[in-house]
């Protein structure tokens, strides 16, 4: 167990049917953290693999904290016995609720919900608005589409960084609470703005 007891933000499905090694890559992360003796902070779906995930922290030892819109709460069936829920009137609010929660994210397969979580996180300590640590559990190479993405925004100049800067990426949901202790480095000054005239909201890093 980790001498220092985290708030974990888990971005991940929400989606039922989902192909078992995503399932069991969720209950190994889940028993990962609670064993550990860190906190679950998510969405508080009691579906796909909020729900393994959700489930398998308590069965650990450790806590849960859920928030959900109350216009998902019946979709999504919230995750009752959550240590704690808040329930959100909006999207934005719930992604509030869990960012003022989180030491660190973590990333496991989903959809556009969980990719729209990544990214606000991701761009935000790109600003250098955050400093947490963001971690990728590439199930099954469920993110591999996603790195050739963003090895090619930075290979044409239109990201700064991406992994091993902004984000760390693992196979085993194991080796991602490792990084998510140890932390991440220090994200590095903006790069000097280009000299040509067109170059005049370098600094301003896209969204």
């Amino acid at each position: 167990m980790s001498s220092t007891r985290l708030s974990i933000c888990v971005f991940c499905a929400s989606a039922s049917g989902l192909p078992e090694v995503y399932l069991e890559a969720a209950r190994q992360l889940g028993a990962e953290m609670g064993r550990r003796g860190h906190r679950l902070v998510y969405g508080g779906g009691n579906v796909g693999l909020m729900r393994e995930v959700a489930v398998s922290v308590q069965a650990a030892g450790g806590n849960v904290f859920g928030a959900i819109p109350r216009s998902l709460v019946e979709r999504e069936l919230v995750y009752g016995p959550a240590d704690e829920l808040v329930v959100t009137e909006t999207l934005r609010e719930r992604k509030a609720e869990m960012d003022a929660r989180a030491d660190a994210f973590v990333a496991l397969p989903g959809g556009f919900g969980t990719l729209e979580e990544l990214l606000e996180v991701l761009t935000l300590r790109q600003l250098r608005l955050h400093n947490r640590p963001i971690v990728l559990v590439n199930v099954a190479g469920f993110w591999d589409p996603f790195l050739a993405t963003v090895r090619a925004m930075v290979g044409d100049g239109f990201a700064p960084a991406g992994e091993g800067t902004l984000f760390e990426v693992t196979k085993t949901p194991e080796d991602a609470v490792d990084l998510v202790e140890a932390g991440q480095p220090t994200v590095p000054p903006a790069r000097t703005p280009p000299t040509d005239a067109l170059a005049e909201d370098w600094t301003a890093e896209p969204a």
